[in-house]
């Protein structure tokens, strides 16, 4: 996989906020970033940015500036994918990096259910449940990374190294190319 699993993973946050309990905000990604001494800022735009294309307007950015976070089930274990806003994932090379043919995108309930934030939104950080963190090489290029931070209208901008040390993340070759992902839809 990806990251390790464990209960002390740095990624996540021991909030208790359960099925129809208080969803979790951005305030929950800056506390945690805190509390881990990671150095980030956390933007909130004036209206909810629920792609990484309205995102990237909404900051006057790239689309693959974004960073966005996919989460997959992985022989119904969760994986959390980060890959560049314009991209989509390759799931053969998603199934050969995880060594099974076993995957698929976690369903809304699913998503909900470990990580407490709104659909759209999910940060790699400061999840209810341990979910390994998988980023796509092509991140590494990027000295600085845009993604979602707990709600549509929040943005966390974070260091790729701080991310990926602090998480403990493995990068891998996870997207299509750029004009196999112009020209296909995701799989159904």
């Amino acid at each position: 996989m990806c990251s390790s699993g464990s209960p002390l993973s740095p990624h996540l946050l021991p909030l208790s906020a359960g099925p129809g309990g208080p969803m979790r905000t951005s305030v929950d990604v800056h506390n945690y970033l805190q509390g881990i001494e990671m150095p980030h800022e956390i933007f909130l735009l004036e209206r909810p940015a629920k792609t990484a294309e309205r995102a990237a307007a909404l900051l006057g950015l790239h689309p693959s500036e974004i960073v966005k976070v996919v989460v997959f089930m992985v022989d119904d274990k969760p994986l959390a994918v980060l890959l560049p806003g314009n991209r989509r994932v390759n799931y053969a090379r998603l199934k050969k990096h995880a060594g099974t043919k076993n995957v698929r995108l976690a369903s809304h309930a699913e998503l909900l259910e470990l990580t407490d934030y709104p659909i759209g939104a999910t940060p790699p950080v400061a999840l209810k449940e341990d979910v390994p963190v998988c980023l796509d090489e092509a991140l590494e290029r990027a000295e600085i990374l845009y993604t979602a931070a707990g709600e549509l209208n929040a943005i966390l901008k974070v260091r790729c190294r701080d991310l990926v040390s602090n998480l403990g993340a493995k990068l891998a070759p996870l997207c299509k190319e750029q004009a196999e992902a112009e020209a296909s839809p995701p799989p159904s």
